[in-house]
């Protein structure tokens, strides 16, 4: 806890950083050049697999995921990619709150006629918490909770430890994650609207069972969202 404190305060009072990737930036600047420069997924989007029409690929694939619209900000890539590796694996938590910024904007943009019930996120099993310190997923939802003002639910947790995502075929993940995911004892999504978060989005196959779940358990609908996603038809090796 007060390892925590300090580091905050170091953070906050005795460097200016970069409130997406960490790196040092000048007092007064919110920023890094590369992160401000970072192309955004913009224009005409597929709300389906979230890449700008251009690049999307859905007419592609033989599987449609079970949420019902997913966006991203950014796709996977340059220093959006660096970001995410630093809040995942070298204890950049504070860099949640930046990136929730980001996902909120494409929300009040591409999901502004949605009526969210309740964000939440996928889950990690308590071993891989435990060792990480801190859900990544987490932590971004709940930033996003406190901008988009929707509770924030604890709904899922991980009902087995699968091996991670990276490295798999799209086959392999949707078969790695199948049954992954169950509903805790003191939630019920009967009738609700949920909004899923996680970090990134690489062939939506953790977002899609996520959402197959709540389908299960009574929900209305699933959306989904993440801070980047893989670009498609590109060959990316993360969870």
């Amino acid at each position: 806890m007060i390892k925590d404190l300090l580091k905050a305060f170091s953070w906050c009072v005795f460097t200016r950083r970069c409130d997406i990737c960490g790196e040092v930036v000048p007092l007064g600047q919110a920023r890094c050049d590369d992160c401000r420069k970072a192309p955004k997924i913009k224009g005409e989007i597929c709300t389906t697999c979230g890449a700008m029409k251009k690049d999307c690929r859905c007419k592609k694939s033989h599987h449609k995921p079970e949420y019902e619209e997913f966006v991203a900000p950014f796709y996977y890539d340059g220093n959006i990619k660096k970001a995410v590796h630093r809040l995942k694996f070298s204890e950049y938590s504070e860099l949640s709150k930046g990136m929730a910024v980001e996902i909120a904007k494409m929300i009040k943009t591409e999901f502004k006629h949605i009526n969210f019930d309740a964000i939440t996120y996928v889950p990690l099993t308590e071993k891989r918490q435990k060792a990480r310190g801190y859900n990544q997923a987490r932590l971004i939802a709940e930033e996003l909770s406190k901008i988009l003002g929707v509770p924030l639910e604890d709904t899922f947790y991980k009902a087995y430890e699968n091996p991670p995502q990276r490295n798999q075929s799209a086959r392999q993940r949707r078969a790695n994650v199948f049954a992954a995911f169950d509903i805790n004892d003191n939630i019920d999504p009967t009738n609700k609207t949920y909004l899923v978060v996680d970090d990134v989005k690489t062939t939506g196959a953790t977002l899609s069972e996520c959402a197959a779940v709540l389908d299960c358990y009574g929900a209305t609908a699933t959306y989904a969202t993440a801070f980047a996603m893989r670009k498609p038809n590109t060959k990316d090796k993360t969870q």
